[in-house]
């Protein structure tokens, strides 16, 4: 098909990291009636974004069309920054975490990013947390994503090295019966060599 010749599936996983950038500052243009549901939006389309991200990676290293070793670490790099700013955009929009005990009212973005930096690379210092039941949500959300993304990024990527392809079976050689064998030999002797007939 032609569209196919637009499709690259070595830029594909960069395009689905520009897209999972670009989304969420849209948030804010859409209205909704309650908090649950904006959370659940922005949490479900963050996971979807990943899930094609991943699924580009896997489907160009099966068809021998994936990532090279150098764009490799530019898209681990890539991807560690932009999932944690994305959730730091939406604890910045949300406002559900804060100090112990209660909620900070209007964070900055320099504490959303820190609390999201915190969450997605599993190091906590205790001084921010998540401070509601939606917090907790999207606590979950991200730290999902955090503890996995390493090594399922790793495994992608060096998938031709852990899971080599297996080599192509040579075609085997039809069996020939002996007993074939020596008629078909025996019948050739003959035409070579005919029996003289009786004068």
């Amino acid at each position: 098909m032609p569209w196919r010749n637009w499709i690259s599936w070595r830029k594909a996983p960069f395009y689905a990291l520009a897209m999972m950038f670009c989304w969420p500052w849209l948030l804010q243009l859409f209205t909704f009636t309650h908090i649950n549901e904006r959370l659940i939006v922005f949490i479900v389309a963050i996971y979807a974004n990943y899930f094609y991200f991943i699924f580009s990676i896997a489907k160009g290293q099966r068809l021998s069309d994936g990532v090279t070793p150098a764009h490799a670490v530019w898209l681990f790099v890539l991807s560690n920054i932009i999932l944690a700013m994305v959730f730091a955009i939406g604890w910045h929009h949300f406002a559900v975490f804060g100090p112990p005990l209660h909620c900070l009212k209007a964070p900055t973005l320099l504490q959303a990013i820190y609390f999201s930096a915190e969450i997605f690379s599993t190091v906590g210092f205790g001084d921010l947390l998540p401070c509601s039941d939606q917090g907790q949500m999207l606590f979950i959300a991200e730290s999902l994503i955090g503890t996995t993304h390493f090594g399922v990024f790793m495994t992608l990527i060096f998938s031709r090295v852990i899971f080599p392809q297996s080599k192509p079976k040579t075609p085997r050689k039809p069996k020939i019966d002996p007993t074939t064998e020596l008629s078909h030999d025996h019948a050739v002797s003959q035409t070579d060599h005919p029996t003289t007939s009786n004068l």
